[in-house]
């Protein structure tokens, strides 16, 4: 198998395990064992692909599966919450307001336009791993598509590996929000409804979404070095965005990209 495959089933039958050893309900260990059979059969439908695909066709069905299983383990990690955690939704309330006030003292304000396009890079975080592998495609270096999703995935998982363990509400959805409203716009509007309708109602502690867009970024930085550089901006924006628009905490954001940035030196050395 390729280690993509490995990662994708690997972890998604590691959470299915441990629903049935920690204290869940009987639905959500259902939920989670149902996600993570369809990772397995979207991996072992990838590896027999070449008995009714051509090897060119396979390989690239191979390349691009991923993408359809990316959010499992996401959607696993989500049946383990139940509430927050009262001590870490605190903790974390707190840091943000001590980073807010820093910002208050020193009179920093945040446009309107500004708020606007970190709403856009923010949207631009879903499609930005597909995106990246298309980069590749289109660069004429697909032969590092299992590298890429090395580097993608292995930070991703990892913070979703971590998320259990922080059970709390984002920024937006307190009463008592430690970060100022954004203004209302269109993109706003979408990102609050892709939220509420896809999201699993609490953070990813560290952001999956920064630790995915860096490794994306990282990878092309490698191989393409112009398309990792406009990627690496549109990473560090949705990093400012996510914070800015109530998505996520300062330091979730801050250690969702030391995760991809220790993960790819590692992988470098």
């Amino acid at each position: 198998m390729r280690t993509s495959e490995w990662i994708q089933a690997g972890f998604a039958a590691i959470l299915a395990v441990a629903a049935w050893i920690v204290p869940l309900a009987r639905r959500r260990r259902l939920n989670i064992t149902l996600l993570a059979l369809f990772a397995l059969v979207g991996v072992a439908i990838a590896r027999a692909s070449k008995l009714f695909l051509g090897p060119v066709a396979s390989s690239i069905f191979r390349d691009w599966m991923p993408v359809a299983i990316t959010l499992v383990p996401y959607w696993q990690t989500g049946q383990f919450f139940i509430q927050p955690n009262e001590q870490i939704q605190a903790w974390l309330v707190a840091s943000e307001r001590r980073v807010s006030s820093v910002f208050s003292r020193i009179g920093w304000k945040v446009p309107y336009a500004a708020h606007l396009s970190m709403e856009w890079a923010y949207s631009f975080c879903y499609p930005i791993v597909p995106l990246g592998l298309a980069v590749l495609y289109s660069a004429g270096v697909r032969q590092y598509a299992d590298t890429y999703w090395l580097l993608v995935l292995t930070p991703t998982y990892l913070c979703y590996a971590i998320t259990p363990f922080f059970p709390a509400f984002p920024p937006r959805s307190l009463d008592n929000s430690p970060a100022p409203t954004p203004p209302r716009s269109k993109s706003r509007t979408f990102n609050l409804w892709i939220s509420k309708h896809g999201s699993i109602q609490a953070i990813s502690f560290p952001s999956a979404h920064v630790a995915s867009a860096l490794g994306a970024s990282f990878v092309l930085l490698h191989y393409v070095p112009v398309a990792g550089a406009i990627f690496l901006a549109i990473s560090f924006w949705i990093a400012v965005g996510a914070v800015v628009g109530g998505y996520h905490y300062t330091i979730d954001v801050v250690l969702g990209a030391v995760v991809p940035l220790v993960v790819y030196f590692a992988w470098c050395a």
